[in-house]
């Protein structure tokens, strides 16, 4: 397993965590994980890479080792971390963008906003706005939202980090004994009552009642010149959502100039976690052929 280091930054206020994996002197490629997830849970495609990179993958705000954000959580607001994050790292070079999920849709909107600071982009099952995402109309969407602002109410406990390692597999029937206990070393922590929780602000829970419009998205990414490669799992509930839906799918993938999409026919939606040597392999030949 490659060894990673930590350090802190500043954004926007707020103290972030930073995991950097590789020699600074190597090609820099920044990597966003997804929501209720950390920046250790890049591991194993890190671990299958197989040339070395400086990489940095932050913690969002409010999950992780990263300090909660008074302020709350929004798209636009990891949005703005992005831009900060990337103006510390590389202030004058375009980047090498690997996200995942939320991560992902943050950086579609960065990817429009700042097209001249992306040199790649790779979307790991990033689609949003997905079809039958929200239940309900918006008004109960935000209504429920308006709910877990007055009482966030704190996570599901664990009694130890085996507990969670279990709960991970009963999620992911395709994750390893061995990956379920580290992604659990990482994303549970003790509390003062002795049982273990996700390390995250429970405020993220329903950060983001409204999500963008499909031509908002398709607007976001026809700005963007970069070459993008869309990475997306036959067994995940985004293509699940767009079952019976491949033209609006196809639609929304045609409107990138320089975009194509693989499908991972065995992969979910954290097939970085299940098939880490097929995901790391597609993202070097991308980054190799665009080189």
């Amino acid at each position: 397993m490659k060894t990673s280091y930590s350090e802190f930054i500043e954004l926007n206020g707020v103290r972030h965590h930073i995991r950097r994996w590789g020699p600074p002197e190597a090609p820099l490629l920044v990597m966003l994980h997804g929501w209720m997830d950390m920046s250790a849970t890049h591991q194993f495609v890190v671990d299958a890479f197989a040339r070395e990179w400086n990489i940095v993958a932050p913690d969002w705000s409010g999950f992780g080792k990263s300090d909660w954000n008074p302020g709350g959580y929004s798209l636009l607001q990891y949005v703005a971390d992005l831009d900060s994050l990337l103006q510390h790292y590389s202030p004058d070079q375009p980047v090498r963008l690997i996200a995942h999920s939320m991560g992902a849709n943050v950086a579609n909107i960065y990817v429009g906003a700042r097209p001249q600071r992306i040199g790649h982009y790779v979307n790991i099952e990033g689609y949003a706005p997905v079809p039958g995402f929200f239940e309900g109309t918006l008004g109960q969407t935000v209504g429920r939202w308006l709910n877990h602002v007055h009482q966030p109410g704190q996570g599901r406990p664990y009694a130890d980090h085996a507990q969670l390692a279990l709960r991970l597999q009963e999620s992911n029937k395709r994750l390893s004994a061995e990956r379920a206990e580290f992604l659990a070393g990482h994303l549970g922590a003790y509390d003062k009552d002795g049982q273990v929780r996700i390390c995250a602000d429970p405020m993220t829970r329903f950060f983001a009642p409204i999500s963008l419009h499909r031509e908002q998205l398709m607007a976001f990414w026809s700005d963007l010149q970069a070459p993008v490669l869309c990475l997306r799992g036959g067994r995940s509930f985004i293509s699940k959502a767009f079952d019976g839906l491949e033209a609006d799918l196809a639609e929304r993938i045609a409107a990138l100039p320089n975009g194509r999409e693989v499908l991972i026919p065995e992969g979910t939606h954290n097939m970085h976690h299940e098939v880490p040597e097929q995901v790391a392999a597609l993202i070097e030949s991308f980054l190799n052929c665009h080189c």
